[in-house]
């Protein structure tokens, strides 16, 4: 079985007419906050995971732990095609956002993983970075 994941963080999302995500301000790096803590408007992470089509799936959560915050899980709803796919098509693939809204950011390493029914795919997420470095003390 090769499943696997990967993550795309942004700062906004919206839907057209016919239901294709539109992510604003994509993280291409690290978050950088001017401050610690800083505080955003929202954050989404937009996971995308990818099995054998011969075992899809049948339960995914998606876990984001931003430094020095509680875990925020999120069920991800599985959704069958409408029609049988094609013979010659050997992966299915489940894409879903996780909005984290008026989140706290401090700095340090953003740790996401899903968790399905039979173990969990760790997903490189990028880490927080304060642009100046903290006050040292004298």
């Amino acid at each position: 079985m090769a499943r696997q994941a990967m993550l795309l963080v942004a700062d906004e999302i919206y839907y057209n007419l016919h239901g294709k995500a539109i992510l604003q301000g994509i993280y291409s790096g690290d978050i950088f906050i001017p401050t610690n803590p800083s505080q955003a408007a929202q954050l989404i992470f937009f996971f995308a995971a990818e099995t054998d089509i011969s075992e899809p799936f049948r339960s995914l959560l998606a876990e984001v732990i931003l430094p020095e915050n509680d875990p925020v899980r999120t069920p991800i709803p599985i959704q069958w095609p409408a029609v049988f796919p094609p013979s010659e098509r050997t992966k299915i693939s489940v894409k879903w956002p996780v909005m984290i809204p008026t989140p706290t950011l401090r700095p340090g390493k953003i740790n996401t993983r899903l968790i399905h029914e039979s173990g969990e795919l760790i997903v490189a997420a990028p880490w927080i970075i304060q642009m100046t470095p903290p006050e040292r003390a004298n």
